[in-house]
């Protein structure tokens, strides 16, 4: 199993995370099982080597080749029994509008074939994408793709823009009313505006950042869950286990059971 991680330029950091690439062969007695939970975060990913499959309510099919997995706040389990090869970019969570023009809210919870996004813009992309014979040619071409389709932050989003770095930065514990008493917004324009950028209400989307942080948590200390919960922002143990079941489908001692150490945003 491989797995490289690169940063973005300078020129698409604010809407970038980083670029991945993922390769493995998985045969029928050593098969690949990923639980792709909730995440403000959107993903466009390429199967250069396809071989995935999704998993929704127990119904099974081949995942597309080449395609966004949008922020969500649900879950879906993906296997191989093949060999495969991914390459990916992870966006920042309010990446969408400036990139492809939509509102965010129009691709939450969905898995969207490039093509049916981007029509024949997506074709030529894909067909690059696929053609590239390493990580570092696959950063280029999808580097140069973004600079080319890069619009600039409107300045009345600014404040929501700030808002949401600000929520993400403290783990998804602000309370609302703070975070709304630094907007020049009604309350109404705001939670417009958020939901515009990120897909969520301000109340969801600071679930799932808190939700996401408790995994970065348990994935970097030796804590019980207790102290999981307690150092996530959770009330108690309790409240982190309700939050893991509508997440992931599953209490938080089988996830973690499971091997986290690929797609963790650092």
């Amino acid at each position: 199993m491989k797995y490289e991680k690169v940063y973005p330029n300078e020129s698409i950091k604010q809407l970038v995370c980083f670029f991945w690439n993922f390769e493995a062969d998985f045969g029928a007695t050593s098969s690949y099982l990923h639980s792709s939970v909730a995440s403000i975060y959107p993903k466009l990913a390429f199967q250069y080597i396809p071989g995935m499959k999704i998993s929704n309510n127990h119904e099974i099919s081949n995942l597309f080749n080449s395609g966004f997995q949008s922020q969500t706040d649900t879950f879906c389990q993906l296997s191989a029994e093949q060999k495969v090869g991914i390459f990916g970019i992870y966006f920042q969570p309010y990446a969408i509008p400036f990139l492809f023009g939509l509102p965010t809210s129009e691709m939450t919870n969905q898995h969207i074939e490039i093509t049916a996004l981007l029509g024949k813009d997506g074709v030529f992309l894909e067909e690059k994408i696929l053609n590239c014979v390493n990580t570092q040619e696959r950063v280029a071409v999808m580097t140069e793709f973004l600079e080319q389709r890069i619009n600039k932050f409107s300045p009345r989003l600014d404040d929501t823009i700030a808002a949401i770095q600000h929520i993400v930065f403290h783990k998804g514990s602000m309370k609302m009313t703070a975070v709304l008493q630094q907007q020049f917004l009604s309350q109404r324009q705001f939670e417009r505006n958020f939901k515009l950028l990120t897909g969520f209400s301000p109340k969801n989307f600071s679930r799932i950042v808190r939700f996401e942080k408790s995994i970065e948590t348990a994935m970097n200390k030796d804590l019980s869950l207790t102290e999981v919960a307690l150092q996530a922002g959770y009330f108690d143990q309790s409240h982190m286990i309700r939050e893991f079941r509508a997440f992931t489908g599953k209490k938080p001692v089988a996830y973690f059971s499971e091997d986290l150490s690929l797609f963790l945003k650092e």
